[in-house]
């Protein structure tokens, strides 16, 4: 049971617009909004940091950032 992620389960991911990606609760609330254009995420609302540590390399590993490729961000 330790390899579930109750951390994402409690949030939901939406495309606001062509390059960012919104980070809802479960009341829909906005907690943070990610570019794919820049790769940076800002929080909008308070959480606890090991939840934004796996929130922000789920959206890193699901949306890279536009125009690098898998070997570019290897380096």
């Amino acid at each position: 049971m330790q390899d579930r992620h109750p951390t994402l389960s409690s949030y939901h991911f939406k495309r606001a617009k062509s390059d960012l990606i919104e980070v809802l609760n479960e009341g829909s609330y906005v907690m943070a909004e990610y570019s794919e254009r820049t790769g940076v995420v800002k929080w909008q609302r308070v959480v606890q940091a090991s939840q934004k540590e796996k929130i922000e390399k789920w959206l890193a590993d699901h949306y890279p950032v536009l125009g690098r490729t898998k070997s570019a961000r290897g380096s």
